[in-house]
């Protein structure tokens, strides 16, 4: 129950982070959309390889693994964001910055919390 409680929480304060960060950057339905899909199958996915090489690798730091995931994520987020959020669809002009922000917003709350 442990492991479901982690996906859950991460996805939840993602989606909320992420949510925040998007609306700040101006997108607005139906592009929220595009941001909830794709952290919804990236969130899970990133959580699910850090608990796996955590166990692998038990004696790395987090951070060590932590953040070659983070970089896989934004790079992930930027392009599907770069291919969806096209100046002609939608107007949105800044898909690599919103996924920069928005990630680094994400992540570093989640260390922070971590932290507490």
């Amino acid at each position: 129950m442990e492991i479901l409680a982690t996906f859950a929480l991460s996805l939840v304060f993602t989606l909320l982070i992420e949510t925040i960060i998007a609306l700040l950057f101006g997108i607005r339905m139906p592009g929220m959309k595009v941001v909830w899909l794709v952290n919804t199958l990236t969130n899970p996915a990133a959580v699910l390889i850090f608990l796996l090489l955590s166990r692998v690798f038990p004696a790395a730091p987090a951070l060590a693994i932590q953040i070659p995931i983070e970089i896989i994520v934004f790079v992930t987020e930027a392009l599907i964001y770069g291919l969806w959020f096209k100046e002609g669809k939608w107007g949105f002009r800044h898909p690599v910055l919103l996924s920069l922000v928005a990630n680094l917003v994400s992540w570093g709350t989640g260390v922070f919390v971590q932290a507490l």
